[in-house]
């Protein structure tokens, strides 16, 4: 097989390092079942506000119900697991919320692609997926932790029609490629993005989210009709 110049890249421990710059407690796995699993069977030792977790291959990663998300090539996709510590039940609403922050993540980062979100939190450039979230929350006593399962295809996806992922997309426009810059700046918003969310995580969206909610979800390009009102939204974030 012809190697590619992306083939000695290993998200995980890119991402790790970062993780390290900021003095976030990260734990890196060359190779784990599910970093979910992971961050729930350590939710309540001792762990700083924050908490990472990261590998390069997960045998048994885990998406939405019975959903499972795989990755082709190890070290070419971010599997993580953030791990908030949160002093309030988190409301239904959570997790298409960090789905919102991760959109905005992205397109900050990388503008000239077309984002858009599937309800209740998928995420894609046009209409081919790039990635997912498995948002969870445990509980001890008053103590809560929310733990958000991130999957994002960076340099290879699993071979599915719907399927994409960064490196592909960009060489479709002609762009410079990943960046190492450019995957910081990603990170750094996406933490931003989340930690602005954990503190009111159990309020409603105000009238603003709302709204970003119902523009970035009605640019879907396979909605078969767009949604009218945050009331309609709702029932499709909710199933």
């Amino acid at each position: 097989m012809k190697e590619s110049p992306t083939d000695d890249i290993k998200i995980g421990v890119i991402t790790a390092s970062w993780a390290e710059m900021h003095n976030i407690s990260c734990d890196y796995h060359k190779s784990t079942t599910s970093t979910n699993d992971l961050a729930k069977d350590d939710a309540f030792n001792g762990l700083d506000a924050i908490q990472l977790y990261v590998t390069d291959e997960q045998t048994q990663g885990r998406g939405r119900g019975d959903h499972t998300w795989t990755s082709p090539v190890a070290g070419s996709s971010l599997l993580s697991s953030w791990s908030f510590q949160s002093a309030v039940t988190p409301s239904p609403y959570i997790t298409s919320l960090i789905g919102l922050g991760l959109f905005n993540a992205a397109r900050a980062t990388w503008p000239f692609l077309n984002w858009n979100l599937k309800a209740p939190n998928d995420l894609y450039i046009d209409d081919k997926k790039i990635a997912g979230l498995l948002v969870e929350t445990v509980t001890q006593g008053n103590q809560h932790r929310i733990i958000v399962g991130l999957g994002l295809n960076v340099f290879a996806h699993p071979k599915l029609p719907i399927a994409t992922d960064l490196f592909a997309e960009m060489s479709k426009g002609k762009f410079p490629g990943v960046m190492g810059s450019d995957w910081i700046k990603f990170l750094d918003r996406l933490l931003f993005e989340i930690c602005a969310l954990i503190p009111e995580a159990n309020l409603e969206p105000d009238e603003t989210l709302q709204a970003s909610m119902l523009a970035v979800f009605n640019m879907h390009p396979k909605l078969t009709s767009k949604y009218s009102d945050f009331k309609t939204l709702k029932e499709d974030l909710w199933r």
